[in-house]
């Protein structure tokens, strides 16, 4: 029915930190902002850790109210100011679970207002479980039993009718890895996910591009340049799109982001992006039935080696068709299958290439085309 959401440093699975408060921040920050939310925990409930000062600063305290579960940790005294901050919690849609519980007293007053209550069955003695248990059937809460870690030990906590089970005997921690991208790379993706966006407006270009003035000056200069053979200088973005038109614009700015990518990467990166691209928009165009994806898909077929991060996570954040994303990720369907026949082109494979059936002559004059394109083309964008 959830998932614990803990905090663990580099790749070992044990907890190590020295402030409890910078690691449930830690936790906050990559579930909510960085991995995302819906990746870790779908439509489930999710159990974080929190310290008092989570409880006393509302500031603090995550999103997604309806789906988290704050624990309140053994150590936490029911002062006062405790108990204020978790009525302000529990008003804002928060449920709350008391962790490694022991009854006394004094913490009455947090069973009130408590939703889950979490057992250590490995801290206490069989006596001492059932004797919680019996207080606990008591209060309007719902009961974990967590650190169940045999099959003996389940049996025995089905039997006292804990209402939920957590621990090593149903599945160990799974370490959820994520890198982040760099703030000024964060810029070009998101670009890249306006420009794919088929509700994108054209109109819109111009703002999207005053986040990053270079881009816009290495646009108009490309835009000016022999490439595109003008027969004036054009000198605003509006322009460009009059005369040279929308699709050319977004495929070439699209370009020209992928160059912000490369920035401290190899160019030979670069170069064999843009000649899949070409290449690919090429062969495309030669079937007869182009549809203006094999150019995108080309060039996007290197982006998981220019950002350092996997392919699937990338292509979550940018808006693009099922088919184009199916390509890149499973060389699937005809573009797929387009892209996959342009690298095995590329990488030599020719016993693969004779089985597709591929024409040679036509792959051979595309590649050179691609080569010499892909050059000129850098060479006009440094």
């Amino acid at each position: 029915m959830g998932y614990e959401l803990l905090y663990r440093a580099g790749d070992t699975d044990v907890a190590e930190f020295d402030c409890g408060k910078l690691a449930s921040s830690q936790v906050m920050m990559n579930s909510f902002m960085e991995i995302g939310f819906d990746g870790l925990v779908g439509s489930n409930l999710a159990f974080i850790n929190i310290t008092e000062d989570f409880i006393l600063d509302d500031s603090l305290t995550p999103m997604f109210e309806t789906q988290t579960v704050l624990e309140i940790l053994e150590h936490i005294k029911p002062s006062q100011k405790v108990i204020e901050g978790i009525k302000r919690l529990k008003k804002r849609g928060y449920k709350i679970a008391l962790d490694d519980f022991k009854s006394s007293p004094e913490y009455e007053p947090l069973l009130l207002l408590a939703d889950f209550v979490k057992i250590d069955v490995i801290g206490l003695t069989t006596v001492e479980i059932v004797d919680e248990i019996k207080n606990l059937k008591n209060y309007d809460v719902k009961i974990i039993a967590e650190k169940v870690e045999t099959p003996e030990m389940y049996s025995f906590c089905k039997e006292l009718e804990f209402n939920f089970f957590q621990g090593f005997h149903f599945c160990k921690p799974q370490l959820v890895k994520h890198k982040s991208v760099p703030s000024n790379k964060l810029v070009v993706v998101n670009l890249l996910k306006q420009l794919n966006d088929p509700d994108f407006k054209f109109s819109e270009i111009e703002k999207a591009l005053a986040q990053d003035a270079r881009l816009t000056f290495k646009l108009l200069r490309y835009v000016n340049s022999a490439a595109f053979s003008l027969r004036k200088e054009i000198d605003s973005i509006k322009e460009a799109l009059v005369l040279v038109g929308g699709e050319t614009i977004k495929k070439w700015t699209t370009l020209i982001l992928m160059m912000q990518l490369t920035e401290g990467k190899p160019q030979a990166l670069l170069v064999t992006a843009l000649v899949r691209a070409r290449m690919c928009e090429l062969l495309e165009e030669d079937s007869g039935h182009s549809n203006g994806q094999m150019f995108t898909v080309g060039l996007l077929s290197l982006i998981d080696a220019l950002m350092d991060m996997p392919l699937v996570d990338l292509l979550d954040d940018l808006t693009l068709s099922t088919s184009v994303k199916l390509a890149l990720l499973d060389h699937d369907g005809e573009n797929g299958e387009l892209l996959l026949n342009v690298i095995n082109y590329e990488q030599g494979k020719w016993s693969d290439l004779v089985e597709s059936g591929v024409d040679a002559k036509a792959y051979f004059a595309c590649y050179m085309d691609a080569v010499k394109w892909a050059d000129a083309t850098i060479e006009s964008l440094q």
